[in-house]
């Protein structure tokens, strides 16, 4: 155990893991079935500020596996299920990069992990809920998780990285469906981006707002399911994986021939494609 969580520590940080897209992640593995019904699109918020992120969800809520999962090392509850595509040991942990304390409240559930990286915590308080107080939170709101900033964190880094997220972030997601960034900087006015998308057929619109403006990415989606491929001792068992192209047009349905981003269920960089192109695993 105490080996396990050391070598979960230290991969915690050796690893290149941006941790807004394992949460983002994680948004995504959620359940929406309340906010579906009730006619709400699957959402994820993030406010960020000095001390602390705040992070929303109107997902279905933890239950007392998902929270088994998040205090355990190499576990999951998304094995062998189509479409998850969380990281195992590290995906929720990757907070700790840039947080002492994590709160997490969702339905009857309000619990704290502690972890500082000072030589005195080998790592137990990655894997150790402790009891803390319930807070208020807006109506809707299903889940709410505010990571509390480290001293030393890179406050220019960390609102770079929410500054950069790709416009296109949502186009290969099956869940989620809206997400928003609130960033309350030192200096300078507030800013909210929020952005959403739909789709009809083959046709994804990517809508962004900033403040009072707005724009819009429209997508023509091919899909390819391609079969026998490779073991990978990351992916046990799985046997194929979809292929999706994603080919930018304008309002007159003209294509748009310029640099898009590859993805591997979230963006990883560009390669000089004309255009989108995503690998997701089927399970």
């Amino acid at each position: 155990m105490g080996l396990t969580l050391a070598r979960l520590a230290t991969n915690l940080y050796a690893k290149d893991t941006r941790f807004v897209y394992e949460l983002i992640q994680n948004a995504e593995d959620n359940g929406y079935s309340i906010a579906n019904m009730a006619s709400e699109a699957p959402s994820l918020s993030f406010s960020v500020c000095q001390d602390r992120i705040v992070i929303d969800s109107n997902e279905d809520g933890f239950s007392e596996a998902n929270i088994r999962a998040i205090c355990s090392i190499g576990e999951s509850t998304k094995a062998c299920i189509q479409g998850y595509i969380g990281e195992k040991g590290i995906g929720f942990k990757s907070v700790f990069k840039v947080a002492y304390k994590v709160h997490v409240q969702s339905g009857s559930y309000s619990f704290a992990f502690e972890y500082r990286r000072d030589g005195n915590d080998d790592g137990l308080g990655m894997v150790t809920p402790l009891n803390e107080d319930e807070g208020d939170v807006p109506e809707g709101v299903r889940t709410r998780i505010t990571l509390y900033l480290l001293d030393n964190c890179d406050r220019e880094a960390l609102f770079k990285e929410f500054q950069d997220l790709p416009d296109t972030l949502l186009l290969f997601l099956k869940k989620l469906r809206r997400l928003s960034v609130h960033l309350e900087p030192v200096t300078g006015a507030m800013v909210e981006t929020v952005y959403s998308s739909t789709s009809t057929g083959n046709r994804v619109k990517i809508s962004k707002t900033i403040g009072s403006e707005s724009s819009v990415l429209n997508f023509w989606t091919a899909r390819r399911t391609i079969s026998s491929m490779p073991h990978d001792e990351a992916r046990k068992g799985i046997k194929e994986a979809e292929v999706i192209l994603a080919f930018p047009m304008d309002h007159y349905d003209t294509p748009i021939t310029e640099e898009q981003p590859v993805f591997a269920f979230l963006p990883l960089r560009k390669v000089g494609y004309k255009v989108s192109y995503a690998y997701e695993s089927l399970r």
